[in-house]
């Protein structure tokens, strides 16, 4: 069997403030919880299987590298606005909503309090990927 991609891992300055920004702008629960004596707290979506199919996991340490961005799809195109606003008030909009159509779709780029790119999008065909 090939090998399954299970998790991302983002370094993070703030636990707390990290999992409150990925619960808030993508739903996130902690599944796994590592404080206070560990470092790292696994986040997933609610209702997700037991075990998660896929987790995030955040890990305490000085922020010296970044990915390039986390991708979550949204139901309508109106939720990539909202998050915009929202974001835009709260000073952390990195992309203003844009369409780019295909494979891109309609997306959006917040940053999470650490400088990674969270991007939003609407319309990404990943249905029948690997078809």
């Amino acid at each position: 069997m090939p090998p399954r991609w299970t998790h991302v891992v983002l370094k993070v300055a703030d636990l707390d403030r990290s999992i409150a920004f990925y619960r808030r702008f993508c739903g996130l629960e902690p599944v796994r919880d590592g404080r206070p004596d560990g470092h790292t707290v696994w986040l997933a979506p609610p209702g997700a299987a037991s075990p998660p199919p896929f987790v995030l996991v955040l890990y305490l340490s000085p922020v010296d590298c970044r990915i390039d961005h986390l991708g979550f799809q949204c139901a309508a195109r109106e939720d990539i606005d909202r998050l915009a606003a929202d974001g835009e008030r709260l000073g952390i909009l990195a992309e203003p909503p844009w369409d780019g159509g295909g494979d891109i779709g309609y997306v959006t780029m917040l940053r999470d309090p650490d400088g990674h790119l969270v991007e939003f999008t609407f319309g990404q065909p990943i249905g029948g990927l690997g078809s």
